[in-house]
């Protein structure tokens, strides 16, 4: 696939530098409504994706704004003629240093490649209004806008020196993610001959037109096997609560006022994608970005971002799903929008809450939010409250498993199956808060016909990874409690790890490189070798210069390195905590003292990912699955022991896992570290110094996998 030289049209978002350099202009286009017997299903989020940039857009000072929409006044129906020719139109209207904004919504697919420039034979598709799913017996769609010719549109634009801004909210891949109730829908259309979707390892080109003189930078906020999602954020089924989930969740950024670079951008939408808030099916939409101007500021902005505000008027906030809020969300209420963060004149909780709004009930300020628990009303909310930043979430301690299904298929065990049976039983513990969900979900369980597993997810390329149980080998409850444990703290850091990071900055910045070998360089697949042996092999004849920085859901493979780095910014001393939780559920921690700013320090050792440990040498064996860690900083305080977790927090070191001393210690942390926020924006508990907690994400990939081609990201 071939534009610029590659955009994959599953919700691919390509963004420019910063809008404030000179003139900026935005072409919407929302394709919701699709002609009848066209045999393309109609979707209600497109139109209200443009609606909600295009008020995006304008609260951060664009006003040339053309909108080819369905159900939207004033707008053009968006077909085929109609989007390219607003591309050609832009293209003659600007010059060296504006930007141009393209969205494009709606639904995506692919077909036959024709001019022969597709690795895979296939060409990635956006289907406007007018197109049709009828012609099989050529293999194409009717009307369809391929990558190509976006490509050749956007070359145009860039070749007069304006840069780029594309976001496009439609999906051309299949059997990743499957929607998970009536109130989530895959934007995805079958292809006429009913094209197989690419495997996970398809390539993908470096962004092109690297000769032109505009520059770009993507954001693909779907890989090539997870299908992009539209949702129903109001739950009621209404059309105008209906919202693509990467352009809600990019809108509600944008149109937060916050400072960015594009990096902090899409760590910040990654985030707000992965909330507990989200159905737990669309929260695997897994974002990429590419690109040259990743580090740019956005709209011209200083390097850091700010404290997220919101307005408020008729005792309403303008914040409501599409923003990540909950019921219970606890606000500070400001008189200005750049008044200083914590400089409250009065607090207030959420409630009744809309896709893009809420209502404001005052309360005291010892106010701390709970889950199911309001705080007391304390009569009115100030009459200058004109803003609000959020103070804290609450946040729902228990663990949520899906119901069992078949990896292979998809389809739910039987109520009776003896796996089925034996989850239910496993999940009736009373030391712990469990329960299942098929909506949303922490934990999804799969059943490969001999075996249950465990993990975010339970299948790569159709292979089982995560954390497996086999009837009659074992007890399966210490393994349930096992995994709530460790999703227990994950809630916890992760319900403050963006609130900390965007507020406030940690004090501690860390560094997660990996440095990963050569796929050939691994022994085959089946030979019983010694994993420490495979891995000093491949590592000599790993290149010197081969770490990288580790992105958010990167795909590391067996011998591959991670390394973890902290340094101080702040003069002070401060405790680190490494948590790291890996695809078996086992909680690992490392500490270490950072004082002053001088040198970085190691945080733990470097660690040596090891997914097929095969033959005698691993009692661990197979370990391939989504991983994760969290980076806990704690101010150091006088006259205290130090915020130090290890001993702590491991889950497979043999001690108690649901009762005992220290478990008890620890829920105590957790259930204070989430429900306690103090006024600088870490999250301190009963006099205990602040915490910030920064979160990172990959995925151990089978070695039959990486055997088969080099990482993908």
């Amino acid at each position: 696939m071939k534009v610029l030289a590659r955009i994959t049209l599953c919700l691919a978002v390509w963004l420019g530098p910063a809008l404030a350099r000179a003139e900026v202009s935005a072409l919407l286009v929302g394709v919701g409504d699709y002609a009848e017997g066209s045999g393309i299903d109609d979707l209600k989020g497109p139109p209200n994706d443009v609606r909600l940039l295009g008020e995006a857009l304008a609260s951060r000072g664009v006003r040339d704004i053309t909108v080819l929409a369905d159900h939207t006044e004033g707008a053009a129906r968006p077909t085929r003629a109609a989007i390219l020719a607003a591309l050609s139109e832009r293209a003659g209207h600007v010059g060296p240093g504006d930007l141009v904004y393209v969205h494009l919504s709606g639904h995506g697919s692919r077909q036959k490649d024709l001019n022969g420039d597709e690795t895979d034979g296939q060409d990635e598709v956006f289907l406007p209004a007018d197109a049709t799913n009828r012609a099989r017996e050529t293999g194409l769609f009717v009307n369809a806008i391929t990558d190509d010719e976006i490509g050749a549109a956007l070359d145009a634009i860039r070749a007069t020196g304006a840069d780029v801004w594309l976001v496009m909210d439609s999906c051309n891949s299949g059997t990743g993610l499957r929607a998970g109730s009536s109130g989530l829908v895959a934007r995805y259309v079958d292809p006429p001959t009913g094209i197989a979707p690419p495997m996970r390892g398809e390539g993908r080109d470096e962004a092109g037109g690297a000769g032109l003189p505009g520059g770009i930078v993507a954001f693909y906020a779907a890989q090539s096997t997870e299908r992009a999602h539209e949702l129903d954020f109001g739950g009621t089924g209404a059309t105008q609560d209906w919202y693509g989930l990467f352009s809600s969740q990019l809108a509600a950024r944008l149109a937060d006022g916050g400072d960015w670079t594009f990096r902090q951008l899409f760590q910040a939408v990654l985030a707000d994608m992965n909330d507990r808030s989200i159905p737990g099916g669309a929260r695997l939409q897994t974002p990429l970005w590419e690109g040259d101007l990743i580090d740019r500021p956005l709209f011209g902005a200083a390097d850091g971002a700010s404290a997220r505000r919101f307005p408020v008027e008729r005792g309403r906030i303008g914040a409501g799903q599409i923003h990540g809020m909950l019921d219970g969300t606890l606000v500070g209420l400001l008189a200005e929008a750049n008044g200083p963060a914590g400089d409250w004149i009065g607090r207030a909780q959420l409630s009744d809450l809309g896709a893009r709004d809420a209502r404001l009930t005052a309360v005291s300020a010892a106010c701390r939010p709970e889950a199911d628990a309001p705080c007391p009303a304390t009569g009115q909310l100030p009459a200058d409250a004109r803003f609000a930043e959020v103070i804290a979430r609450p946040v729902d301690l228990a663990v949520v498993f899906a119901p069992p299904v078949e990896i292979a298929t998809g389809a739910p065990l039987a109520a009776d199956h003896t796996a089925h049976v034996a989850l239910l039983q496993a999940l009736d513990t009373p030391e712990l808060s469990l329960r299942l969900d098929a909506k949303d979900y922490d934990v999804a369980v799969g059943w490969d016909g001999a075996s249950l597993w465990f993990g975010p997810r339970v299948a790569i390329e159709g292979q089982p990874i995560g954390l497996r149980w086999t009837p009659g080998e074992a007890p399966l409850a210490p393994l349930i409690a096992r995994i709530a444990r460790a999703e227990t703290m994950a809630h916890a850091f992760g319900a403050i790890a963006d609130a900390g990071s965007i507020m406030f900055r940690t004090p501690v910045p860390v560094a997660a490189r990996v440095a990963p070998v050569a796929s050939s360089d691994l022994a085959p697949l089946g030979t019983n070798v010694d994993p420490t042996e495979e891995c000093l092999a491949a590592v000599a004849r790993r290149a010197p210069d081969a770490a990288r920085p580790l992105t958010p859901r990167a795909e590391l493979k067996q011998c591959d390195t991670l390394s973890v780095a902290a340094q101080g910014t702040i003069a002070g001393a401060y405790d680190v905590n490494r948590i790291h939780i890996d695809a078996h559920y086992c909680v690992h921690a490392d500490y270490a003292r950072v004082e002053d700013t001088a040198a970085a320090v190691a945080l733990g050792q470097d660690v040596w990912i090891c997914s097929d440990c095969a033959g005698n040498y691993s009692p661990a064996g197979y370990s391939a699955g989504e991983e994760r860690m969290f980076i806990v900083v704690g101010e150091a305080a006088e006259n205290a022991a130090p915020l130090n977790l290890t001993g702590l927090v491991e889950t497979c070191d043999g001690a108690p896992l649901t009762r005992g001393a220290r478990a008890a210690a620890v829920d105590d942390f957790l259930t204070r570290l989430t429900r306690t926020r103090s006024l600088r924006g870490g999250t301190g508990f009963g006099g205990a110094p602040d915490i910030w907690v920064e979160a990172f994400d990959w995925t151990v990939v089978p070695k039959a996998i990486a055997l088969a081609g080099e990482q993908r990201n």
